[in-house]
């Protein structure tokens, strides 16, 4: 059943003018979007998923869906589903803190509000996703859908993203990173690794490595649901959902 999109909190003040008390009332409205179910999520391994987004039309102060991503270097080749903490820390000691600072806030059994989506991702480094050639704002609409991402196995392919089984995107790094390197694909090259080059304006959004014998890239994702709080034109955001860890396909 679809939860509904606001309640209204009737209020009433009293105070005191000119020696007679007064009465007002008001209405507060209280604004939320619901979280994407984990059992919305399929995955293949580390290379694909699939996600049922909900139609979010019924929160009229809804905008879209976001996802915010972050790319980990590594010394190890896992071949299958990333979805333990053992897998996790020996991919990197970095994904496994960020996944256990951000899970409190993506736990759908938790009461509290958390941390706004925008602030706890910023915290830990993490980057909205775009697409090329195309707003994702306008793919990842307030009707929902069946959004699917691939990330080939082959060499020098490019991971893309598609909804209902129309037109492939290739992904796209963040338009924040003003001149990444090398490019803005998500594939794996030798100056995603260069912790020197872990910068704002660079690839703030890769945690690097060095002394590696081998080098493997992946990258962890999250999907949020994202409207505005129509009272004071402030963001809203919805708890945010774990996608999956995937592998960036070699240059």
């Amino acid at each position: 059943m679809l939860k509904q999109p606001k309640k209204r909190i009737f209020f009433c003040v009293v105070y005191l003018a000119a020696g007679m008390f007064l009465l007002t009332c008001g209405i507060e409205e209280y604004y939320y979007l619901p979280q994407v179910p984990e059992i919305n999520i399929r995955t293949e391994f580390n290379t694909a998923a699939t996600i049922n987004l909900p139609s979010l039309t019924g929160y009229y102060y809804a905008q879209n869906y976001s996802i915010y991503y972050r790319v980990y270097i590594s010394g190890y080749s896992e071949p299958g589903t990333i979805n333990t903490s053992i897998l996790r820390s020996t991919i990197s000691s970095n994904l496994e803190s960020d996944y256990n600072a951000i899970y409190p806030n993506t736990d759908p059994t938790s009461t509290t509000a958390g941390t706004p989506a925008d602030t706890l991702f910023k915290n830990r480094n993490y980057y909205r996703l775009e697409l090329d050639g195309v707003n994702i704002s306008n793919i990842l609409t307030t009707s929902g859908g069946n959004v699917s991402i691939l990330f080939p196995t082959v060499q020098g392919g490019y991971p893309v993203l598609s909804i209902n089984n129309g037109t492939e995107f290739r992904l796209y790094r963040s338009k924040d990173l003003i001149s990444p390197e090398p490019d803005k694909y998500f594939r794996n090259r030798l100056e995603l690794s260069d912790p020197e080059k872990a910068v704002s304006n660079i690839n703030a959004d890769v945690a690097g490595r060095t002394g590696l014998s081998q080098r493997f890239a992946y990258v962890s994702m999250y999907i949020v649901a994202e409207g505005t709080n129509q009272s004071v034109f402030t963001p809203i955001y919805s708890k945010p959902t774990h996608i999956s860890v995937f592998k960036l396909p070699e240059y």
